[in-house]
């Protein structure tokens, strides 16, 4: 499951940063390695719930800094996509 994320979050990134991301690692900073403005960013979280089944955002509940690494990013996805396939 950890490599079907990362594979969506790769994915996801190549798609809003338009330049291919390869090789992530778990405390790799979005907004630092990517750098992903708060715009991007919610383009980024759209492109994850097209990808990823049972991934929804709540935008008034969680934000930029929810998700400040890959690993945070990548637990929160793992969790909720269990919850939801329930």
């Amino acid at each position: 499951m950890k490599d079907t994320i990362f594979e969506a979050i790769e994915d996801a990134l190549t798609e809003v940063t338009e330049r291919p991301v390869l090789r992530l690692t778990e405390d790799m900073e979005l907004d630092r390695e990517f750098d992903l403005d708060s715009f991007m960013f919610v383009q980024f979280l759209m492109s994850l719930e097209d990808k990823v089944e049972n991934l929804r955002f709540d935008p008034a509940v969680m934000g930029e800094n929810d998700f400040n690494s890959v690993g945070n990013l990548a637990s929160y996805i793992s969790v909720q996509t269990q919850v939801g396939a329930r």
